[in-house]
């Protein structure tokens, strides 16, 4: 008789959870410091720090918040959290945030983000599609989630941070008593274990809440820290909280300024240059929003931040002109670089502000688009033609061929894999890719997302942004791209920025230009300027209808990308003769 085959054996996959790079960093440099705050942003944490001010700050070694971090996942477990739970976060920034973030992320359990920015009614409408089983939040959130149980009826593992009143659960102080007099055993994460859900800022449609693993978060720091030469013991002037994630896995002091993270180009930017100052801060992280604030504060006052040598600014594209401020109340050995990508996709590829100034911003004044650089070596990327309905499989997308402007396909360990929420959504941002698990039984993500972003490579395989495909404006004459159409009204002085916005059906659509103009300047005046002056310019020619908006809206994240959708329809009440819309909605 034959010998029995042996019955194979699956492997379990290998171990990862992104809070180990803290755990690390805490055995390496156990007394260093890993997040500085104002006093009142952490309340409760030695204030032993001074800055060159005198200014006192609120700190935590990487020993300390490994130790906390700890003590919170091994509550949770011995509160009896399963893996994979799904709590949302709502805490405000600080050393008890990002001890939480790890915390969470070390326990198994799916923490649900939502930027408070969308406002109270979409707040409550992500948090609900997402389906939490208890809230991590300050007082005031764990009373709206009690007054709105309705809305949430499986949220039953509720800690508040602060003082609890009518609402139930424990403190996180509870919380964290229980954690130290336990040795419960931390539950196994692997890569493809759920870690996050984070939703969408909705600047193109409603949030949605995108699927983050334990790999995608590992690889990003693994990018981040590899492409800028990110080494431990670093300062950095976080003005995206979640930034701090990566700080405390590189080993990088995060520095929370005072100001409020869910507005940021309402900054103070004195407070944030006396932070960056007082704490010798040799990197910064914030949107354009703010680096707006700052350059001029800076120019006006005369203050630089001579510590700064490196510098990151992603949310929206970065203008050549700010690119210059920017570096000129710097240090003179800085580097700015501003990393592409979205939500579900981060970071894709990166560009340094030197190679902006010397070689695509020319081109991007005369309507070329914006370049945003090459990309990250654990992407894969690909232009396709554009198309509006789902792509079953990669066998049905249509490559283009370099210089040919079409939509950005992206691939990789750091893609997510699918939206959790407004899950309709990945019928058309998904593409199967059957020839890759083919190739490999066992892909790291044989899935592409569609960006929703068009653009071209050039022959340096670089990637050159021309907008968005949903605010493309199909004219009789052919396709108008936003940002092929924009810069160059954007070089004429008298404009702080500009929205190309289509009115009418697709393919006979009135391409209109809305304008925001520096102060000071006559409309009127203005409008016969511009107008002669894109009948001078070959590619914006066919726009002869120009309206003024005292300030453009904004997205609610980085306060830098401009809401065409809403201008669209604002624009269309203005001009009723091109077509009849819906009642202008309210900002």
């Amino acid at each position: 008789m034959p010998a029995a085959e042996t019955p194979s054996i699956a492997k379990s996959p290998a171990r990862l959870n992104v809070a180990d790079r803290l755990a690390e960093m805490a055995r390496l440099m156990p007394n260093a410091i890993a997040v500085v705050t104002p006093p009142r942003m952490s309340p409760g944490y030695r204030s032993e720090q001074r800055g060159k001010s005198g200014n006192s700050y609120a700190t935590t070694t990487f020993a300390e918040l490994d130790a906390n971090a700890t003590r919170v996942a091994r509550g949770l477990v011995a509160w009896g959290v399963p893996p994979g739970t799904r709590l949302a976060l709502l805490v405000r920034p600080g050393i008890d945030f990002v001890a939480l973030v790890f915390g969470l992320l070390r326990a198994g359990v799916v923490i649900v983000l939502v930027d408070p920015g969308l406002g109270r009614k979409n707040l409550v409408r992500c948090l609900s599609d997402a389906k939490p089983e208890g809230f991590v939040a300050i007082g005031l959130a764990q009373a709206a989630r009690a007054v709105l149980r309705h809305k949430f009826p499986l949220a039953k593992w509720n800690i508040t941070f602060g003082r609890r009143w009518f609402w139930g659960g424990i403190t996180l102080k509870q919380l964290q008593i229980i954690g130290g007099r336990t040795s419960a055993v931390l539950p196994y994460t692997s890569a493809n274990s759920a870690a996050a859900v984070i939703f969408t800022s909705g600047s193109t449609g409603p949030p949605k809440g995108v699927l983050y693993t334990q790999r995608m978060f590992d690889t990003q720091v693994a990018d981040i820290q590899t492409a800028y030469e990110i080494t431990p013991g670093g300062v950095d002037l976080s003005c995206f909280p979640l930034f701090a994630l990566f700080n405390s896995a590189m080993g990088i002091t995060t520095v929370f300024p005072e100001m409020d993270f869910s507005r940021p180009g309402s900054a103070d930017p004195s407070k944030l240059v006396l932070a960056a100052n007082d704490l010798q801060v040799t990197q910064a992280f914030a949107s354009p929003a703010v680096w707006e604030r700052l350059c001029p504060y800076g120019a006006e006052s005369g203050k630089r931040i001579e510590t700064l040598r490196l510098v990151l600014s992603c949310g929206a594209p970065v203008r050549a002109d700010l690119l210059r401020q920017i570096l000129q109340i710097t240090g003179e050995r800085a580097q700015m670089h501003t990393p592409y990508g979205a939500t579900e996709c981060l970071p894709v590829a990166s560009i340094e502000a030197a190679e902006v100034l010397q070689d695509t911003a020319p081109q991007t004044d005369r309507g070329a688009g914006i370049c945003v650089g090459r990309k990250f070596s654990s992407i894969e990327w690909r232009i396709i033609r554009i198309s509006h309905g789902p792509i079953a499989s990669l066998d049905m997308a249509e490559e283009q061929p370099q210089g040919e402007i079409g939509e950005l396909i992206v691939r990789g360990p750091q893609v997510s894999p699918a939206y959790v929420t407004r899950t309709e959504a990945n019928a058309t941002a998904k593409i199967a890719d059957s020839h890759s698990v083919i190739r490999n039984p066992q892909p790291e993500n044989p899935t592409w997302h569609r960006t929703g972003d068009v653009g071209y490579l050039d022959p340096q395989l670089r990637f050159w942004y021309c907008g968005r495909k949903s605010h493309r404006v199909e004219t009789p004459m052919g396709p108008f791209f936003t940002e092929c159409i924009e810069p160059i009204f954007n070089t004429h002085p008298a404009i702080r920025r500009s929205a190309l916005v289509g009115i009418g059906p697709l393919g006979r659509q009135a391409p209109v230009l809305v304008v925001e103009p520096h102060p000071g300047h006559r409309t009127d005046v203005l409008a016969h300027e511009l107008t002669n002056f894109a009948n001078s310019q070959g590619a914006t020619r066919s726009i002869e209808r120009i309206l003024f908006y005292p300030s453009l809206p904004v997205d609610v994240r980085h306060n830098a990308k401009i809401n065409r959708e809403w201008l669209a329809t604002w624009a269309a009440s203005q001009l009723p003769e091109l077509v009849t819309q819906s009642p202008v909605p309210s900002l």
